[in-house]
């Protein structure tokens, strides 16, 4: 099976039919170039968190995840809808429909017909220096392996999944998103994260049921020390549920970063919601679970975030 971020893991104790169907469908994502949770989030209009449930192994997932699961690897949906229906019959006892023949369960995947995939012209993942403009939109490559060796600080504008930033990520500073309507409760919540290991941070955005279907979320990270931005939007087109952004790395040995979300409305553009993080960095000694907030100089516990799907 695979983690929450999208690694490869040890199937627990799922064997027999449902083993079988989660084999395969990993080896659907493998076909599809195994694509991250993120690119599969963008592409199914599911969450991360849901995605990587589909391949744990403990119950068959529903239908709907499946096929989505299914669509976000460009797999044959009416051939694993069948599937499903045998899977389900054996597994939950549920009966198959009558006129729907018995079908063996070999694996059937289509690989990916286009590099970027998924919805064209919605995401804009961009890094901006004064010297330089850097795209990330780019071919859906091949997501790494976690190894132990050393490996290089991420580059500015990275990936954090894809750079592996998450296997040791913590959480340094996490605030809300208010409503312009302080009677009504929150649209979520934006956290700074930071890896020792790739020596950069971005942020994370973690939405509650009222964040409404068809929004912009515009995800930023910032360094004032040389005036780099990088940004990432996001078409919310996922149905109202808690859900999980994170946009861009900066790195931090640069000077401090601060983070900042803002949700607009898709019809006019309307700005429904924003927040920001201090700006702030890793305290000098290393430990990654403090930082220094500019101008006030002091330490800050890192609180943890009661959500945290895939990837951030």
């Amino acid at each position: 099976m695979t983690d929450q971020n999208g690694h490869a893991g040890t199937r627990g104790s799922a064997a027999g039919p449902l083993g079988a169907f989660v084999a395969d469908l990993e080896q659907l994502r493998r076909d599809a170039g195994q694509p991250s949770l993120r690119k599969m989030a963008e592409r199914a209009h599911y969450s991360h968190t849901a995605l990587s449930s589909v391949l744990s192994g403990t119950r068959l997932p529903s239908l709907e995840l499946t096929l989505a699961f299914v669509r976000a690897c460009d797999g044959d949906e009416n051939t694993w809808r069948q599937r499903w229906s045998q899977v389900d019959a054996l597994v939950n006892g549920a009966a198959p429909p009558a006129d729907r023949p018995a079908v063996r369960e070999p694996h059937v995947s289509r690989r990916a017909l286009a590099a970027t995939g998924g919805i064209a012209a919605v995401v804009a993942a961009v890094i901006l220096v004064p010297t330089s403009v850097l795209d990330r939109l780019g071919g859906a490559a091949q997501e790494p392996v976690a190894t132990s060796a050393a490996v290089s600080p991420a580059a500015d504008g990275a990936d954090p999944q894809q750079e592996q930033c998450h296997l040791d990520a913590v959480s340094t500073h996490t605030v809300q998103v208010p409503d312009r309507d302080p009677a009504q409760p929150p649209y979520g919540s934006l956290t700074l994260r930071y890896s020792q290991r790739c020596q950069a941070a971005w942020p994370l955005f973690v939405s509650t049921e009222r964040v409404p279907t068809g929004v912009t979320i515009r995800l930023s990270i910032s360094r004032p020390s040389d005036g780099a931005v990088s940004r990432f939007d996001y078409p919310y087109l996922v149905p109202s549920q808690v859900y999980s952004v994170y946009g861009n790395v900066l790195r931090t040995t640069e000077g401090c970063v601060e983070v900042a979300v803002e949700i607009s409305s898709a019809d006019d553009h309307a700005e429904l919601a924003t927040a920001a993080t201090p700006c702030a960095h890793p305290d000098p000694t290393g430990t990654p679970t403090a930082l220094q907030v500019r101008d006030l100089r002091i330490p800050v516990a890192a609180p943890p975030i009661a959500a945290q799907p895939g990837g951030g």
